[in-house]
């Protein structure tokens, strides 16, 4: 168990189960004496609604993902310059 692994894992849960799934990694880490581990895992924060929408899409639709992430550079660019086209 690392703390990028645990991590990957919780962001694939609902944010409603993040906090209880969290805290039984903690408890694990500790029961296997890593008090390292554990303190890297315990600070890991539940992520927003909007965060956890944004990863949801990133891992399930990817190539979506990036037409969004393009698609609002483009209109921070044309902010800028305001360019209307």
């Amino acid at each position: 168990m690392d703390v990028e692994s645990v991590a990957a894992e919780l962001r694939g849960l609902l944010p409603s189960q993040f906090t209880a799934a969290r805290d039984e990694y903690v408890a694990k880490a500790r029961k296997a004496g890593d008090r390292q581990l554990a303190a890297r895992i315990a600070a890991l924060r539940k992520p927003t609604l909007a965060a956890w929408t944004a990863g949801l899409l990133a891992r399930s639709r990817p190539k979506e993902a990036q037409r969004l992430l393009a698609l609002g550079e483009a209109l921070r660019a044309a902010h800028r310059t305001l360019d209307p086209g």
